[in-house]
């Protein structure tokens, strides 16, 4: 049996400039980062390390907003309408440990 290859990760920024994270929604499962620009695209991650990945990558604001989509989360492809949150939440805590060597 073959087994399925899921996606975790898409940076849609390639460019090796700042973009820092501003607005995150939840969708299919996962985070869409926003950068610099409305509606500017800037990544999506399904795991905490790869949302770690592109904050590291890119960025992030001292303030980032959340869409209505983070409080409604199994509308998006989520089990539990928390489950964004704590994916987010999670995907903050290895960022500090990697870039400020901080543990919550």
């Amino acid at each position: 049996m073959m087994k399925k290859i899921e996606k975790t990760f898409e940076m849609q920024d390639t460019t090796e400039k700042k973009n820092p994270i501003r607005y995150i929604n939840a969708h299919n499962g996962g985070i869409q980062m926003y950068g610099n620009g409305c509606g500017e695209l800037v990544a999506w991650g399904k795991t905490p390390e790869m949302i770690a990945y592109a904050l590291k990558t890119k960025g992030i604001a001292d303030n980032v907003a959340g869409g209505s989509s983070m409080d409604f989360a199994s509308e998006e492809g989520f089990a539990n309408d928390e489950d964004a949150m704590t994916l987010w939440n999670d995907a903050i805590a290895v960022f500090n440990w990697e870039v400020n060597g901080v543990a919550e």
